[in-house]
């Protein structure tokens, strides 16, 4: 039934390709759901392990272990299933292990899991996500009309990052942080059902060959790529671990951090597809370099930021700028893993291996200097961090982002 609703809703913006409108539809209804599961669980995991008891450190090594896990094994693991059994197949398997990550998250007042344990599942069903999705948005999405397609994976999304942080702070308040947990697990259970509609949209049975990549000539898009890992790790977890400890301590935290995070949503999805047709008339790189620019300077004044309505405003002005940058550059790495063919599932996979490794990286660092340096001072070193991280995704080199596309 969603997958009709969407039909209908966009069907007329999508004349130009109606015979592919299937897939587009359910990799925008599974990225709907993907986002409403996640943002129940993902921006109140933080306040949640505080809450149970658990130092900042703990928190930052789960993280770790999540990079580590993807870095070492996942990411690799995720492209050679979707050489062999295709992305959909890959997706699914990936949402049974965020359903076994889930339930180790909610069980923990009752069981003390290994924090290695809790971080390398999470980060598994991560890997099994990213890269086969990427994979099949890049064999599937519409050279011309992709940043379009963007915008209305980016609106998609945003329903999701809406409605589930309400809901998970109205549930959090009432009845409990772990039973946030087991609503994410229902709703991944429905996101994969959209997958199973059509065929894989690519050949499987292949093999992945790593070495089909030429890092030396992807140097620039590699540096950028990784420091777009950096600076969205910053935003999605650092930040909330920010509001957790210096911000929202006290009664009622879910249900503030709940309606902090729908609001501030709110403020990217009128600008998702205006920016995504922006991108289509060649301007996505001044796009890009004027968000990723403004993004810098919000990650220096969020170590600042000790009211409620501080954090609002930051949560908002975030949203419409992480927009501005991210959807061209999304579109820019999307065309250049369309551009190499069969070797896209080889290129996806060598971007999010190389993007964990700089994670891996940075939460490491944090880790360690945990041990000789307050929380706070470890926070704000990592906003610095992410600041200067913003400023170098302008090394990429994306063809797709020329105004003239050679």
């Amino acid at each position: 039934m969603l997958k009709k609703i969407v039909h209908r809703f966009l069907r007329h913006r999508h004349f130009w390709r109606d015979a592919d409108f299937d897939e587009l539809s359910e990799v925008y209804v599974v990225m709907m759901f993907r986002s409403l599961s996640l943002s129940l669980t993902g921006i109140f995991i933080p306040l949640y392990m505080l809450e149970l008891g658990y130092p900042a450190l703990d928190i930052i090594m789960i993280e770790f272990w999540y990079f580590f896990a993807r870095f070492s094994c996942f990411d690799v693991f995720s492209g050679y299933l979707v050489s062999r059994i295709g992305p959909k197949h890959t997706i699914l398997y990936g949402n049974f292990l965020l359903i076994l990550s889930t339930t180790g998250f909610m069980t923990l007042p009752y069981i003390h899991w290994p924090i290695w344990l809790l971080g390398a599942a999470y980060g598994g069903s991560s890997s099994m996500f990213w890269v086969p999705f990427h994979t099949d948005f890049s064999k599937i999405n519409h050279k011309e009309h992709g940043g379009k397609e963007l915008g209305y994976i980016n609106i998609m999304s945003k329903i999701g990052g809406i409605l589930g942080p309400l809901v998970g702070g109205i549930v959090a308040t009432l009845f409990g942080g772990q039973y946030i947990f087991l609503v994410a697990m229902i709703l991944l259970i429905v996101s994969g059902m959209p997958l199973l509609k059509t065929a894989e949209p690519m050949p499987t049975h292949r093999k992945l060959n790593l070495l089909d990549i030429n890092l030396k000539k992807m140097k620039s898009d590699i540096l950028s790529y990784t420091m777009y890992g950096i600076d969205g790790t910053a935003t999605g977890v650092l930040w909330p671990i920010w509001l957790g400890v210096f911000v929202l301590a006290g009664s009622a935290a879910y249900a503030k951090l709940g309606v902090l995070a729908s609001i501030s949503v709110l403020a990217s999805m009128a600008a998702a597809f205006t920016i995504g047709q922006s991108i289509d008339k060649h301007k996505g790189r001044f796009l890009l370099r004027a968000g990723a620019t403004a993004n810098a300077v919000l990650h220096l004044f969020r170590p600042f930021i000790t009211t409620y309505p501080g954090a609002l405003l930051v949560n908002t002005a975030n949203e419409g700028v992480t927009v501005t940058y991210q959807m061209p550059y999304t579109k820019g790495m999307y065309d250049t893993g369309d551009a190499l063919g069969g070797k896209r599932a080889a290129y996806f996979t060598t971007m999010e291996m190389l993007m964990s490794g700089s994670r891996l990286a940075f939460w490491g660092l944090l880790a360690v200097l945990t041990f000789t340096l307050e929380t706070k001072t470890v926070l704000t070193v990592g906003f610095i961090i992410a600041a200067t991280a913003s400023l170098l995704i302008m090394k990429e080199k994306f063809k797709a982002l020329n105004k003239t596309v050679s």
